[in-house]
C-alpha cells in the first residue's frame, strides 16, 4: 500500500523529483522540496469494506519558503484525494480520502525546514470486488447509471471522482426475502449506492438528482430484460460514502429456474423394433 502512495505522489509531483522518505530518512541535508510519509493505525469496522489505515504526509520546503508550504500541500492533496490506486502486479487497490490537516506550519530547525502534516484514511476496497450473479442488479443498476447520468463514472477500475464527474457504485446489501413461485423465485433485496463526489454540496446535489430520477422511473431494466421494482428508494448525506453508502433502494426482481439438461437417448425402440 505505501509503495502504491509513494509512487502516485512521485508521479504526479514533479518538483519532488521523486523524494518521497519513510519517517526518519530523510537526511538533514536532504535537497527541497521533498515529502516525509508515515503510516498510521489501522481500523476494520466492517467485514465488507476492508481494512482502513490512516496515512500522514509531511511536505518540506526550504525555510525561506514559506508560502511554497501551501502549493505542495494542494498538490499533494490533489494526488491522492478520492484517487483510486491498483498495483498492477498484485491488483490490490485502495481509495485515499483527505481528512485533514493533522498540523499548522510548522519551522522544523532540524532539517531547517518549513512543513505542515496532513492526514489521509486508506481503504482496501473489498466492497469493488463484485461478482456478478444474472440477472444481477448491481449490473443492473450501473448500466441504469451511464443512460440516465453520462457523466458518472461507474467502473471503479478506472473512475477519478470530481465535482463535475462523480462515482457511483452499487452493492448487494442484503437479501430480505426470497419467496418461491412454480417458476422461480421473487427475491426482494436492499441495494446501498456509494456516492464520491468531492465537495459536499455537489455531493448533496447530485445524490438528490439520483433519487429523484430512481423515484420517478420506479423500475430497472435488467440485462435479462426484466424488471427489478423498485419498491423504496432514500438517501442520507451524512452517512459514509466509502463505508456505508448513503442511497439505499429497497427493490423486488425475478429469477427464473433452470431446466435439468436431459440426457441424450441413446436408442428409440418402436414397435418392437430398433
Amino acid at each position: 500500500m505505501r509503495g502504491l502512495i509513494r509512487q502516485q505522489l512521485i508521479d504526479h509531483i514533479p518538483e519532488i523529483d521523486g523524494r518521497v522518505f519513510e519517517t526518519d530518512a530523510a537526511a538533514a541535508d536532504e535537497e527541497k522540496p521533498y515529502l516525509v510519509m508515515t503510516k498510521g493505525s489501522e481500523s476494520d469496522e466492517n467485514d465488507w469494506a476492508g481494512n482502513s489505515t490512516l496515512i500522514e504526509v509531511w511536505p518540506y520546503v526550504a525555510h525561506t519558503q514559506f508560502k511554497h508550504v501551501d502549493a505542495l500541500v494542494s498538490a499533494t492533496i490533489d494526488a491522492l484525494d478520492h484517487r483510486l490506486l491498483t498495483d498492477s502486479v498484485t491488483g490490490e487497490a485502495v481509495l485515499c480520502r483527505f481528512t485533514g490537516s493533522t498540523s499548522a506550519d510548522m519551522l522544523d530547525e532540524k532539517f531547517d525546514a518549513i512543513t505542515r502534516g496532513i492526514q489521509f484514511e486508506v481503504f482496501s476496497l473489498g466492497w469493488l470486488l463484485h461478482e456478478p450473479v444474472e440477472p444481477d442488479p448491481v449490473s443492473a443498476l450501473s448500466v441504469w447509471t451511464a443512460e440516465r447520468f453520462p457523466n458518472m463514472q461507474t467502473d471503479p477500475r478506472c473512475w477519478n471522482p470530481s465535482d463535475e464527474t462523480p462515482a457511483l457504485y452499487w452493492r448487494i446489501a442484503a437479501i430480505r426475502s426470497v419467496q418461491t413461485m412454480p417458476w422461480g423465485a421473487w427475491i426482494d433485496a436492499t441495494v446501498r449506492g456509494h456516492m464520491l463526489v468531492p465537495r459536499v454540496p455537489l455531493r448533496n446535489t447530485w445524490l438528490d438528482r439520483t433519487v429523484r430520477q430512481l423515484a420517478f422511473d420506479g423500475h430497472v431494466t435488467m440485462l435479462d430484460q426484466s424488471r427489478m421494482i423498485i419498491q423504496r428508494v432514500s438517501a442520507d448525506s451524512t452517512l459514509d460514502p466509502f463505508r456505508t453508502g448513503q442511497i439505499a433502494l429497497d427493490v423486488r426482481f425475478g429469477i427464473l429456474r433452470t431446466s435439468a439438461a436431459a440426457q441424450p437417448l441413446n436408442q428409440i425402440t418402436l414397435n418392437g423394433g430398433a
